[in-house]
């Protein structure tokens, strides 16, 4: 088995991407590193950096190995306050086990939650001098400017047929929060199978703690009832500063793990 650099994916620089081939060059496993800069989601630790690997297990060891070993270097390159995480699927215990070998501890990820989708009104109280307005995102300048919040929130480069595939889902809304100056925050909504999706929700930095997450959600509720939803779901980051408390203050419960987020101290 060898590790090698190679260009994989045009999101993740070369140096960043370690690939395991067999004695026959047959491609047996990739990892990657992905530096992202989240200092709008996680100002304590602006710098974070994403460990996603995929392959025989035999390989796992030597990737994730060489994954920390890179990630350990860009942090101090960073010179800020860095955070090292791995996205492991549910259920994969060869990463698990590998990951707890290196020192990368539990209790992190993404839950998906439930609520009733009931016909009350909505009593959340809205901001001063604030409306809601929904949309479809269908004009090309809002799609831009949705996308470049978007990847400044996350440190992504999402282009526009990731928004595509997004905006194409069936009862695709995006309902905003508005000022007479200024977007307070906004929300992106769609069904699957029966059920009400909350897909994206952003706060503009001035409006967070004011109310805006929350009326928006309520919102959101009123507008799968409308359809004639029963449940919606609503897929938590639990780490996302004041996510866990938002959801459950809106009334989604449960949950069903579906990424797990490993830590490894730095």
């Amino acid at each position: 088995m060898k590790i090698s650099h190679e260009s994989i994916t045009p999101e993740v620089s070369v140096e960043n991407t370690f690939v395991a081939r067999d004695d026959n060059r047959s491609i047996i496993g990739v990892c990657t590193v992905s530096p992202r800069d989240m200092s709008a989601l996680f100002p304590d630790t602006p710098r974070q950096f994403v460990i996603h690997a995929k392959g025989d297990e035999r390989a796992l060891h030597v990737l994730y190995g060489a994954a920390v070993a890179r990630a350990r270097v860009l942090t101090e390159r960073s010179r800020a306050r860095s955070r090292i995480y791995a996205e492991v699927s549910v259920g994969d215990e060869a990463s698990l086990s590998v990951l707890e070998a290196l020192g990368f501890t539990g209790g992190d990820g993404v839950m998906r939650m439930y609520r009733r989708v009931g016909g009350q009104m909505n009593i959340s109280r809205m901001p001063e001098s604030c409306t809601i307005v929904r949309d479809f995102l269908a004009d090309p300048l809002e799609r831009k400017f949705f996308l470049e919040r978007y990847n400044a929130c996350y440190g992504l480069k999402n282009n526009d047929e990731w928004l595509s595939e997004i905006t194409e889902q069936p009862d695709f809304a995006r309902i905003l929060m508005v000022s007479p100056s200024d977007l307070c925050g906004e929300l992106l909504v769609w069904s699957e199978n029966g059920v009400g999706v909350i897909g994206i929700i952003q706060t503009a930095k001035k409006w967070r703690r004011k109310g805006v997450a929350t009326y928006l959600l309520e919102d959101a509720r009123l507008y799968f009832n409308s359809l004639g939803l029963k449940f919606s779901q609503f897929d938590v980051w639990l780490k996302a500063p004041g996510a866990l408390r938002l959801a459950q203050n809106c009334g989604y419960s449960g949950g069903d793990p579906l990424y797990l987020y490993p830590e490894l101290r730095v």
